[in-house]
């Protein structure tokens, strides 16, 4: 364990420390102090666990080595399932890129269908409205003809009586003319 070099390195290191002190080059002071016991734990940590921290860092380092390796394995394989995602959405782009244009023309064909309907249903309607309203005026008309008709034979007797007893009229009906049309009304009841 201990060989010549060694003993004689360490003999004349210590000899070294012992002059350096005696001639007052290294001076006793806490700093000093310190600094020795620093240098010396370092040196017998080194020399007699050297080796069972070298085997504790490569260990960690080979830990590391492999979560990074981990890290980056997962890193690509998310990578990978984003371009599968982003080429979905392009192609989802592309889609609704001609859903639009299909909803739109689509929305033109109905615009104009509808505007079309629209009027044909304004005009039935209106159609309606005029029958409706020149079957009323029909039905007016008639009772109102039946109105005129109950009272016109005592309306034309009443002017037929004024027409005799007011000589001031400029022509008076025939007798022939007054018949004819009482005998058109009478017909006209039955």
């Amino acid at each position: 364990m201990f060989t010549n070099n060694k003993v004689r390195l360490y003999l004349f290191s210590f000899l070294a420390f012992c002059v350096f002190s005696s001639k007052h080059i290294i001076i006793y002071n806490e700093e000093t102090l310190v600094a020795i016991s620093f240098f010396c734990f370092i040196f017998f940590v080194s020399r007699y666990f050297g080796n069972t921290i070298t085997d504790s860092l490569n260990e960690r380092s080979q830990i590391i080595q492999q979560e990074l390796q981990n890290f980056l394995t997962i890193k690509e394989d998310s990578f990978k399932e984003l371009l599968l995602e982003h080429e979905k959405v392009s192609g989802l782009a592309g889609g609704l890129k001609n859903l639009a244009i299909f909803t739109t023309t689509e929305l033109e064909k109905l615009n104009s269908s509808t505007q079309k309907a629209l009027t044909n249903i304004f005009v039935e309607q209106i159609g309606v409205k005029l029958k409706t309203l020149s079957f009323s005026k029909l039905m007016l008309q008639q009772r109102l003809q039946y109105l005129l008709s109950d009272d016109i034979l005592s309306n034309v007797l009443l002017a037929y009586h004024q027409s005799k007893t007011d000589k001031t009229k400029a022509a008076p009906l025939s007798q022939k003319t007054i018949q004819n049309v009482i005998q058109l009304l009478l017909n006209s009841k039955k």
